[in-house]
């Protein structure tokens, strides 16, 4: 078994002659021309070519890029979780692919030449964990029914076992962990995501440069105390931290310098520490791209080369600080176009608001054209919604405020289709102030309906 690194969570596990390509993205501009690749992907790879499988954790652009898709031949064949939601299977047909297998929770399947794989929910399809979390949108589900939208896989030959959590969050992934290293009493290699994609502490407005450091180096250490536990109960042989490796471009680089993602070589060496302390003997493995680890000799192509912090810096400010957003060239949006989408987006709002029983106190504000606000309440039998002027006075606490480009907004507000809020928040692509400064998951996942 043999794993080569591309790009991020872009890996291909090469097994018993069959080749199985993880997460592509190789492409630049994602999350609406947000997120760059550094190092540079180097475009002349051919390492594409003969690809047997694709596994796609979920529908992130960080993991399914859909400029890299088109890179692949049609005659491959796609792995993914069975998910509730069908989104992810949709937009894989509309690209061409034919062969979509979609895999029940826990359901090792042969794909050929004695080479196995076994997607796992997040949450290992448990309503009661998914609910948790979100609030479940399948209040009355049996197991097997949830919200989930990302999964993680073990592939092995009956020989060795590798596992890829990718972004599977600790607390979330817990139950689906357990199981596999029921499952896999020996894992040789995991792949482990460092570090979660956030819009903290990019987004935050009303932060000083110290308070940015500071949120800077509490998000780093989150991360890494996330991926710590995972390599805990997985104990591997070998593992690789991967899936963090972005940049911002467009009028947002200079927030590169609060990026709240470690670099890989600190946190393998943070890793490795922990680990001994915990008397464990799992051997970190960094590759740059392009480059190999063989797990039958336990060695890789070329040492791992760290990039230099100056020319990282001087390619964002010379390469990726005048790149465009996709957004950029739309039309002016005034606030009557935005007007004609509120209601619906609205109603549509409070129905999965009130689906999942969601409720705060927290005053939701969102930025609008002519120095107006839309506020939102989310306590209650409220299920509408009011616009008012945007002056202090009308800040109560407790709120959390969003200023978004305005022609942004508006593809927010038309549907996923044209933009969705997750993928704006991932992209860093808002402001936000919040008081009390306290992160409401409920908000943020409840923000994903606002649309018509």
């Amino acid at each position: 078994m043999k794993v080569t690194h591309l790009n991020s969570a872009t890996e291909i596990i090469t097994v018993n002659g069959i080749k199985i390509l993880t997460d592509p993205w190789l492409d630049d501009g994602i999350y609406y021309g947000s997120w760059y690749i550094y190092p540079p992907y180097n475009q002349s790879h051919t390492l594409l070519e003969d690809i047997d499988y694709v596994y796609i954790s979920h529908i992130h652009p960080d993991h399914f890029c859909e400029k890299s898709m088109k890179r692949l031949s049609k005659n491959v064949k796609i792995l993914i979780h069975n998910y509730e939601d069908k989104s992810l299977r949709r937009k894989i047909e509309m690209l061409g692919f034919s062969s979509i297998i979609e895999l029940n929770n826990n359901e090792r399947i042969l794909l050929e030449n004695q080479v196995y794989i076994n997607i796992f929910a997040a949450d290992n399809c448990n309503p009661e964990i998914c609910g948790k979390a979100f609030g479940c949108f399948f209040p009355s589900a049996t197991l097997g029914k949830t919200n989930q939208i990302d999964s993680m896989c073990v592939i092995d030959n009956e020989k060795y076992v590798l596992v890829n959590t990718n972004d599977c969050p600790y607390p979330i992934a817990y139950e689906a962990l357990t199981r596999i290293v029921q499952q896999y009493p020996q894992i040789d290699f995991l792949l482990v995501g460092y570090a979660g994609a956030s819009l903290y502490p990019y987004a935050m407005s009303d932060y000083s440069e110290t308070e940015m450091f500071t949120a800077q180096q509490q998000t780093k250490q989150r991360g890494l105390n996330m991926a710590t536990k995972i390599i805990n109960k997985i104990n591997p042989r070998f593992f690789m931290p991967f899936a963090g490796t972005y940049v911002l471009g467009g009028a947002n680089w200079k927030l590169n310098k609060y990026s709240p993602i470690p670099e890989l070589e600190n946190a393998a060496n943070y890793f490795k520490q922990e680990l001994s302390t915990n008397g464990q003997n799992c051997q970190p493995v960094l590759l740059n791209s392009g480059e190999t680890f063989d797990l039958t000799t336990e060695t890789q192509t070329n040492d791992y080369i760290p990039s230099n912090s100056k020319d990282k810096w001087q390619y964002i400010q010379n390469e990726l600080s005048s790149k465009k957003y996709t957004f950029d060239d739309d039309m002016e949006v005034s606030l009557d176009d935005i007007m004609l989408l509120i209601p619906d987006a609205i109603k549509r709002f409070h129905y999965k608001r009130n689906a999942v029983n969601f409720q705060t106190q927290t005053t939701i504000l969102i930025n609008l054209p002519e120095n107006k606000l839309l506020k939102i309440c989310c306590s209650g039998n409220n299920s509408g919604f009011d616009i008012i002027q945007k002056s202090l006075a009308n800040w109560i606490e407790p709120f959390i405020y969003f200023d978004i480009n305005f022609k942004l907004l508006h593809r927010i507000l038309k549907g996923p289709k044209y933009a969705h809020w997750n993928n704006v928040e991932i992209g860093a692509l808002l402001k936000m102030i919040r008081k009390p400064d306290k992160y409401e998951m409920g908000i943020h996942m409840m923000l994903c309906y606002l649309h018509v």
